[in-house]
């Protein structure tokens, strides 16, 4: 994904029931902008930007998310892939995007999308910025009844 991809989906605020009842119970113009307003603290605001902003770390010539990153994970990915850093990078960076979110089965597969090709863009600027030199691939895609992004370098 490049900086320049929009997001291919719209957010579905239809399907979004807590803001929806929300806005039933104020008044028919409650804006996205509204409801965060009144339900969310600075407090989760500043965990999310560890989401869609992370750290990473390098390992041998790979980079990780270091949220996700496991020395033992690693070992363990590099024997069944043959040392293939490219592989282990895009297994050990695949994030589930309701693993990460509990919720997720109540605002639908096209939400999950939105939000997954999201944390794509976010990160593609992330890695483009902390690793101007290094070419990578970001990847958001849909997954039986999830949305997966993950992350590898290109070599």
């Amino acid at each position: 994904m490049s900086l320049t991809k929009k997001i291919t989906t719209d957010l579905n605020l239809a399907q979004l029931k807590n803001f929806q009842r929300w806005r039933r119970l104020n008044e028919s113009q409650f804006s996205l902008w509204d409801y965060l307003h009144r339900v969310s603290r600075v407090e989760v605001a500043l965990a999310y930007t560890k989401l869609f902003l992370p750290d990473f770390i390098e390992h041998e010539g790979g980079i990780f998310l270091k949220e996700a990153f496991s020395q033992d994970f690693y070992e363990q990915w590099k024997v069944t892939l043959d040392g293939d850093m490219t592989a282990i990078e895009k297994v050990m960076n695949h994030q589930h995007i309701d693993d990460l979110l509990p919720g997720a089965e109540q605002v639908g597969i096209d939400n999950l999308l939105y939000l997954g090709e999201a944390i794509a863009q976010t990160w593609d600027s992330r890695l483009r910025s902390v690793y101007p030199d290094k070419p990578f691939n970001v990847e958001c895609q849909e997954d039986d009844c999830t949305v997966v992004v993950t992350f590898s370098q290109i070599r």
